[in-house]
């Protein structure tokens, strides 16, 4: 499902067929196909849902085992860096602050736009510009293949962007390529912090709904303004989200971000493994270290990443290899990460063998540069304080194009 938040940001006069969804939907359909330049091949199946259609809609894609499973373990390396308090029920969270948010989505599988009963005026329209946009793009790419990758956030994140970015640019109109754009980001920003949930959600989680929105349209924005056409921006998606924020880095030749892997230590076995991206890790050292300049500074030179929860004999660890562009980017992010673990462990850095190291109650945590292949790489390292620390050798870690 992509969801579309509920953000009318675009000053239009009510639709003249207010109530008659089939009516809406063909009426806009040539005024979306105008604004993405691309024709749709067939018009999508169209429906109206109950609030409690949508709510049970959405506890049937959260109670799906491969998706429960794969956010379960999210969940458990997010409270262990500290990023989302132990206390929060991150399942809870998110139905409520979706049920309360959703007026409209477009179903992948089912090819069908639905809209949320009861909504009217410029707001309905608003939603059904934006999943219109989800409709045509699903003729042009499979969106729900590239939803249900596993393993690979960065990527899905990537292109998560590109489909909002895209949709909010086409349902905003001419604003998104003017200046008008300011005004519509701030009333998105507006509605979050409007909306008690979402205004009271840990940052971590409530920036990473609101990316693909705004870091997403501004990289479509930007992007389009270049002269790059909707069919292009859908047939050559960024792979990471460092293309998104750095759209010069989208399509340069060698600027893919890469795969990173690497090989539990005897004794140890990996129980789940995924990747940050450049927009999580500077998400990540914002919410630990309240400034987002510094950690966006951190992030910066991002290059690929790969994390995994290990478990060893004396419980759960959690490993962190990101590869870097430069010796630089690769001691600033361990300069950084080193103070935010010290922050959230209420412990000091000491360096011990050219590594930072912090040591909390029955956890000790390192953070060390290498070199792999010629390549930057950091290592962070989560674990028991009876494991054996650094538990991830160099030598095992891999680093392949895309």
């Amino acid at each position: 499902m992509i969801a579309c938040l509920a953000i009318a940001a675009c000053d239009r006069k009510p639709m003249p067929k207010a109530g008659d969804l089939q009516g809406e939907v063909t009426a806009l359909l040539p005024k979306v196909e105008d604004a993405a330049g691309l024709k749709f091949r067939q018009p999508p199946k169209v429906a109206t849902q109950t609030s409690e259609q949508v709510q049970k809609f959405l506890t049937e894609q959260f109670a799906r085992p491969a998706v429960r499973t794969d956010l379960d373990a999210k969940i458990g390396v997010w409270k262990r860096l500290g990023v989302v308090p132990d206390s929060v029920d991150v399942v809870a969270l998110l139905m409520k602050l979706l049920s309360e948010q959703v007026v409209g989505f477009y179903d992948p599988k089912s090819k069908t736009l639905y809209v949320v009963e009861g909504r009217t005026g410029v707001e309905r329209e608003t939603v059904i510009r934006h999943e219109l946009t989800h409709a045509l793009q699903d003729q042009y790419v499979n969106l729900d293949s590239i939803q249900n990758i596993l393993g690979d956030d960065d990527r899905v994140e990537a292109a998560q962007a590109v489909f909002e970015g895209h949709a909010t640019v086409i349902m905003i109109g001419n604003a998104a390529r003017t200046i008008a754009w300011d005004k519509a980001r701030e009333g998105i920003r507006d509605a979050r912090a409007a909306n008690p949930i979402f205004g009271a959600a840990p940052a971590f989680l409530a920036e990473g709904l609101l990316f693909p929105y705004l870091g997403g349209a501004e990289f479509v924005r930007t992007a389009m303004a270049d002269g790059v056409t909707s069919a292009q921006l859908l047939a050559t998606l960024p792979t990471s989200t460092s293309q998104v924020l750095h759209k010069e880095r989208w399509g340069a030749q060698g600027n893919a971000a890469e795969i990173v892997r690497f090989t539990a230590p005897a004794g140890s076995s990996i129980r789940y493994e995924n990747s940050f991206g450049e927009f999580e890790t500077r998400l990540a050292l914002a919410e630990l270290l309240g400034d987002v300049g510094v950690a966006s500074r951190a992030a910066r030179g991002h290059d690929g990443d790969r994390y995994a929860t290990l478990a060893t004999p004396g419980g759960d660890g959690l490993v962190w290899v990101i590869v870097w562009d430069t010796p630089l980017d690769a001691e600033e992010y361990a300069e950084a990460m080193g103070a935010a673990m010290a922050k959230r462990y209420a412990a000091s850095v000491a360096s011990i063998n050219g590594r930072r190291e912090i040591a909390a109650t029955g956890r000790r945590v390192t953070i060390r540069t290498e070199k792999v292949g010629g390549r930057d790489i950091t290592i962070a390292e989560d674990l028991p304080a009876s494991a054996r620390s650094p538990a991830i050798a160099a030598s095992t870690v891999t680093i392949t194009a895309r």
